[in-house]
């Protein structure tokens, strides 16, 4: 069901890596798959940092979105929108979406205390968007607190 996001190059070889970066980085990952064994219509989940790397990914056996591609589109679309909300409302963005024929896609940033981390939550058409947009806030939150929980 969930697609595991391959080790950065410096952790291949490592027979098991316990630092507290990777096991934050592997509870986020449980994170996207409980969200995607609550939520069934959701394709897919991706948390990206702020740079455009993949940091984890969910996704189902639906869909073939990239984690890496997924991941630079993601934070390069949330710096536009959090760009675009300050200069034509002078305010954050909360979240973005986008509806289409086959789904919607919402997009939020992880509100941990560094925001270095975006979401990315995809739905098929059979999920209400609201639906999708509050699964990426509550998802989001739950990151947050990993992330920002001490080691």
């Amino acid at each position: 069901m969930a697609e595991i996001v391959p080790l950065p190059a410096s952790m291949h070889g490592a027979t098991q890596d316990t630092s507290p970066e990777m096991a934050a980085r592997m509870a986020c990952q449980d994170i996207l798959v409980a969200l995607l064994q609550r939520t069934h219509a959701t394709l897919f989940a991706s948390m990206a940092t702020v740079d455009g790397r993949s940091y984890a990914h969910a996704g189902s056996s639906l869909t073939t979105a990239s984690a890496q591609r997924t991941a630079a589109i993601t934070s390069s679309l949330m710096g536009l929108i959090e760009s675009f909300s300050k200069e034509t409302l002078s305010s954050g963005a909360l979240y973005n979406s986008i509806a289409t024929d086959m789904g919607s896609i919402v997009i939020v940033r992880v509100p941990s205390k560094a925001r270095l981390h975006t979401l990315c939550v995809c739905a098929d058409n059979t999920a209400n968007l609201a639906m999708t947009i509050r699964a990426a806030l509550d998802t989001a939150q739950k990151l947050a607190e990993r992330i920002d929980a001490p080691h």
